[in-house]
């Protein structure tokens, strides 16, 4: 199905013109002006290396964690992989015919973070069984309340000049979204956070015109008395010919005929660039709960935090989205309760080897891991024997029945003896 021509291509708006629930919309009643900060597009906040490597990061950690389909027990008090379960393979795999399943949710993820939204068409058998998750641009979708307060999904589809609008339910939507005020459409983070996305855009141009484009002034020449046209002309070139570009920098000037140079310092504000510049950075990864240290701030990570920030950065930003997915994995594909969707988060929580075989040790000695679950953890082939949980406190194997009490011989009856 050939959805939008052009996924990437930014809406293009009236300026006047805001949708009643956009941040501009707000502004304006609030404030009673027109909303001055340019609007910050989502090709221009990727170009902000800070929003691209805060990104970046979130999307290819979620694609790095592998999703399964368990079958839960009638009490739901254990459960196992449903490997041969269609829609494990598609959320595991394959999800379509051109995607990976990494792909797939790395493409989630840079909807979510950017727009707040992410559509999939659900592709259905004669059966009703799920066949495939085909993405949808977010840019030619809209959610439509209807005065039944059902929800519809209108999705443009086909190129530009022939696309057509239809009409899609919430069963043949898998619909992702983040933070929400109504709790049907997804706030976007580049939208609502416009003001400062644009003032760090303002600070990286001023960077670059200060130091690749040398606009602040190094210093002045001054001469006795005053120049001609000509004598202005040709000093004005010359000195520009000479030391003009930033590839001419550092280098010896030659002055005659009562040239003088004076060096003119650089502004406290252009002096403060930097620290600015850095204050935006920080702001921007609490946009996105990343730790400076995953983009290369390492300014104020030290060995001994590093850790426990990888811990949270699994607790509060990577978390929810994961919990996100599983429950509407959940709703959307799912009829009944006795299955359900689960990221393995193991490779995201794993700490350094010689912990982690620590840790292994200690479940082993109570019980509470086998050799074999231990091996599975370590990408290992289970090994006979490896079954048996094995209590180091006593040097009891569970389940095995020599330990267990022998049980007394029955009485022999008894007998009446003659008198």
């Amino acid at each position: 199905m050939a959805w939008f021509k052009n996924p990437l291509a930014p809406i293009k708006q009236k300026n006047s013109v805001y949708p009643t629930d956009s941040p501009q919309w707000f502004d304006m009643l609030l404030r009673g002006e027109k909303y001055s900060q340019s609007t910050v597009s989502t090709e221009t906040a990727m170009r902000l290396s800070t929003v691209y490597s805060c990104i970046k990061v979130l999307s290819e950690t979620v694609s790095t964690l592998p999703c399964h389909l368990f079958k839960l027990s009638d009490d739901r008090t254990t459960k196992s992989h449903a490997w041969n379960d269609n829609l494990h393979s598609l959320v595991y795999r394959q999800p379509n015919d051109w995607q990976t399943a990494a792909e797939f949710w790395q493409w989630q993820m840079v909807n979510l973070c950017l727009k707040g939204n992410s559509f999939n068409y659900i592709v259905r058998g004669p059966s009703g069984r799920v066949a495939a998750l085909h993405p949808i641009p977010v840019d030619s979708v809209n959610v439509h309340v209807t005065a039944q307060n059902q929800i519809e999904y209108q999705v443009t589809i086909g190129q530009d000049g022939i696309n057509r609008t239809e009409v899609f339910q919430p069963n043949e939507v898998l619909h992702f979204k983040s933070m929400s005020m109504d709790g049907i459409v997804g706030m976007s983070p580049i939208s609502y956070q416009g003001h400062l996305l644009g003032g760090a855009v303002e600070q990286r141009n001023h960077a670059n015109n200060v130091f690749a484009n040398g606009s602040t002034p190094r210093g002045v020449l001054t001469v006795d008395g005053t120049l001609s046209d000509e004598a202005y002309t040709n000093l004005k070139e010359s000195w520009h010919e000479s030391h003009g570009t930033t590839q001419n920098a550092n280098r010896v000037a030659l002055l005659e005929a009562g040239v003088k140079f004076e060096p003119i310092s650089m502004s406290p504000g252009d002096v403060q660039l930097l620290e600015t510049r850095k204050m935006s950075r920080e702001e921007i990864c609490g946009l996105f709960r990343v730790p400076p240290h995953m983009i290369a701030d390492l300014s104020r990570a030290t060995f001994s935090n590093i850790s426990e920030q990888n811990i949270d950065f699994y607790k509060s930003a990577v978390s929810p989205y994961l919990i996100g997915f599983e429950t509407r994995l959940g709703h959307s594909l799912l009829g009944d309760s006795t299955r359900e969707f689960k990221f393995d988060v193991s490779p995201l929580i794993r700490g350094d080897f010689s912990g982690e075989v620590e840790a292994y040790s200690k479940l082993l000695e109570i019980g509470v891991m086998s050799p074999n679950e231990v091996r599975q953890r370590l990408d290992m082939n289970p090994r006979e024997g490896g079954d048996e949980f094995i209590s180091g406190s006593n040097n009891l194997t569970f389940g095995d029945d020599s330990n267990e009490p022998q049980s007394l011989p029955a009485p022999e009856p008894e007998t009446d003896i003659p008198q």
